[in-house]
């Protein structure tokens, strides 16, 4: 496995923590504490180490140091000890369902930018002719997943919002109150979130992916009353077509996900243990992400918005 290669794999990886994240915008009855004290350590741990992300961050300057502030700040707000959101009781986690917005709007803006830094990787090997295709596929997979998961904690959120938009209206005879205001407010940002997760799509062009946002979308219009509904059909139909079919591909893509990354990861723990370093653990959620890669050396800078390496 070559060094860029290695690089990808710990970003990756650390994608991968980033999206389990969204779990926590979804209605569960039990929530792993052990995944949960994994996250926790893992995400910072990338941060304060000589990790290739470390790196990143640190030659991207200004764009860098926004990046690293965003990632605090979102573990603060989830993982932290004062977090409202997440907090470890003697009976398990408790989730409060009522700040899933908080966790879209600092996880969603993470894991994008974290992609671009990936894409600029990938993009600038394959311009050097260095073989990253095993690298590009793993990434690749994990965007499927991810978007998905995005995809099916947003509209999930959407149609609970949807659902108490309408009874706040009905409660006052059809018109709009302070809290249907209120309501529309987060159901706004919950389209913005879905919007971020369609227009920074730089890979996936399968059917089964664009198929899948096209149906949502159709639903989002439906919802909005930029688009009539098809004849002989609910808010209800479409709202459970739309859910199936987001869950169908989950439900596909997971699989191969993991089929895909769990050997490159294991590839990456053995060159990594060839180098003097180790990586524990080959599933994503138990590994401490970039330790096999932590004395690799990237030239250059990467811009975190753009993912493009900016020339030296």
């Amino acid at each position: 496995m070559n060094q860029v290669s290695e690089v990808i794999g710990t970003l990756v990886n650390y994608k991968a923590i980033i999206r389990d994240t969204l779990e926590y915008a979804l209605d569960k009855n039990e929530y792993s504490r052990q995944a949960f004290e994994l996250r926790q350590k893992a995400i910072l741990v990338e941060l304060d180490q000589n990790t290739p992300l470390h790196q990143i961050i640190k030659n991207s300057k200004e764009n860098g140091e926004k990046l690293e502030k965003a990632i605090r700040d979102m573990h603060a707000l989830i993982y932290g000890k004062d977090s409202t959101i997440v907090k470890d009781a003697d009976d398990g986690l408790r989730v409060d369902h009522a700040q899933k917005i908080e966790i879209f709007k600092n996880v969603l803006p993470i894991h994008e930018n974290l992609e671009a830094m990936v894409r600029g990787l990938i993009n600038d090997a394959q311009k050097k002719g260095i073989d990253i295709k095993e690298a590009d596929g793993v990434d690749k997979a994990e965007e499927r997943l991810y978007r998905g998961v995005a995809y099916m904690t947003l509209v999930n959120a959407l149609v609970k919002l949807f659902g108490d938009y309408n009874q706040a209206r009905r409660e006052n005879k059809g018109q709009e109150s302070a809290a249907s205001r209120f309501i529309s407010s987060d159901i706004q940002e919950v389209i913005k979130g879905l919007n971020t997760v369609r227009v920074n799509n730089r890979v996936l062009t399968d059917d089964d992916y664009k198929s899948t946002e096209d149906d949502i979308f159709h639903l989002v219009e439906f919802m909005t009353g930029r688009r009539d509904l098809p004849k002989g059909k609910n808010f209800g139909d479409e709202i459970k077509a739309t859910q199936e079919k987001i869950g169908a591909y989950v439900r596909t893509v997971e699989p191969a996900f993991r089929d895909t990354f769990v050997p490159f990861m294991r590839a990456l723990a053995e060159q990594a243990k060839k180098d003097g370093n180790v990586i524990k653990g080959d599933d994503h959620k138990a590994a401490a992400p970039s330790e096999g890669a932590q004395n690799v050396e990237i030239e250059g800078e990467i811009d975190p918005k753009t993912g493009l390496m900016k020339k030296a």
